[in-house]
């Protein structure tokens, strides 16, 4: 059994800060060649997700503490949508589409979301990572 308690979110909260990354992550799944990936992904406010997409694959976020902000762009980096997620806010959970270029940024320090999404995993191509900036940590 997986369990993702308090304790687990701190201890996740913990490594986010001490990586040069400012985020960690825990993975339900056993190994990267599953065909659906569950993780958690703690992420304080100055990590920096670069928006990318994922052209064969939709993701789904819930969040689980504290606060995200989801961008989505158009092919020319123009944000087409803003979500704000919190846990029992208007928007604790949403799925991006297949193709959609995304990314969030945490607005609270020990900021935990769960992602699914299916697998296996492959590393995000060039061609999948945007070619312009995303909004930024403040």
């Amino acid at each position: 059994m997986k369990i993702v308690d308090s304790r687990k979110m701190e201890e996740l909260t913990i490594l986010a800060k001490e990586s040069p990354r400012r985020r960690s992550h825990f993975n339900l799944h056993e190994s990267l060649e599953e065909g659906i990936h569950r993780l958690c992904v703690a992420a304080e406010p100055d990590s920096v997700i670069h928006p990318h997409r994922h052209k064969d694959k939709w993701e789904l976020l819930f969040i689980l503490k504290g606060a995200i902000d989801v961008y989505t762009y158009d092919d020319a980096g123009t944000v087409t949508g803003t979500y704000r997620m919190t846990p029992g806010g208007d928007i604790p959970l949403l799925e991006i589409p297949e193709g959609v270029w995304h990314h969030f940024v945490a607005r609270e320090s020990g900021t935990v979301a769960f992602e699914v999404k299916k697998g296996p995993y492959v590393p995000i191509s060039p061609a999948d990572s945007a070619p312009f900036d995303g909004v930024l940590p403040a």
